[in-house]
């Protein structure tokens, strides 16, 4: 085994970080389930880490206060470019795709029918640092003459349902978030009286990412339980319970990906 800060030792629980906008007893309560998998494959204890915001994430990271990570595509780019994080696998989400849409609403009757009408207008994104919530659609709008914050008002609800509700009670004039998302929240929220008037580019979903220094066994074996999750009954299960949040399985990551998040960077931040 390697020594000093190329491996965890032994006796020493994993950590598995969850970034996630969802309050920290929600976030726990939704993986807690995956974290005691984990553990029962690996055969040793995983300790479930809910850092707070993309910031205390980058610190976790860069600190070794976190193993393996779940963080979406544009995070770990951020990471990726500083040092802190490697690729171990790939969300497929409950299209079956690695890659996703976001969807920018309105409601029906605003009289707002294409994105040209947003010039001057308040749009709601999820989060500044969300791959789906805000890269995508601002990429896609400032490719298409719209610049976000400049051409347009913006503001971050760091909720889905509120996003929703903000429209729906018409105090924000349109809204921005994973098309997947949108769907799934049609299940919980009335959603009828909304109408999407654009796709955003494709992006990737999220990953689970490891810290580099972390021994290379221990991300190999990682990466074998979490992609084969769904050939035994218990972690078809567990993979069950992560529908809500998109998850359908874990697949081998694929550098390659990386280079759609890129052009979506230099589409949302020309010149950066």
């Amino acid at each position: 085994m390697s020594t000093g800060l190329q491996a965890v030792a032994a006796a020493d629980p994993v950590r598995f970080g969850v970034l996630s906008i969802a309050p920290p007893a929600r976030v726990h309560a939704k993986w807690q389930p995956f974290v005691n998998h984990v553990a029962a494959r690996l055969g040793r204890s995983v300790n479930l880490v809910v850092p707070r915001g993309f910031g205390r994430m980058e610190e976790a990271a860069a600190n070794g206060e976190v193993d393996f990570f779940y963080i979406n595509s544009h995070v770990f780019y951020r990471l990726k470019q500083a040092g802190h994080a490697r690729g171990v696998a790939q969300m497929q989400n409950i299209d079956g795709s690695i890659t996703s849409r976001s969807e920018i609403f309105v409601r029906g009757d605003s009289g707002i029918t294409d994105i040209g009408q947003l010039k001057g207008r308040t749009i709601a994104f999820v989060s500044p640092m969300g791959a789906g919530g805000y890269l995508a659609p601002r990429a896609y709008l400032r490719r298409l003459g719209i610049g976000v914050g400049e051409d347009t008002r913006e503001v971050f609800t760091r909720n889905l349902s509120t996003s929703i509700h903000k429209v729906l009670l018409g105090d924000i004039d349109a809204a921005s978030m994973c098309g997947v998302n949108f769907r799934l929240m049609g299940e919980k929220v009335a959603t009828g009286e909304l109408t999407v008037i654009a796709v955003s580019d494709e992006y990737p979903e999220n990953l689970i990412a490891a810290r580099p220094a972390l021994d290379p066994a221990l991300i190999e074996r990682f990466r074998d339980i979490v992609v084969h999750m769904e050939d035994d009954a218990r972690g078809a299960q567990v993979l069950a319970a992560l529908r809500s949040m998109k998850v359908q399985r874990f697949l081998p990551y694929d550098p390659a990906v990386e280079a759609v998040t890129r052009q979506l960077l230099e589409q949302a931040e020309p010149g950066s």
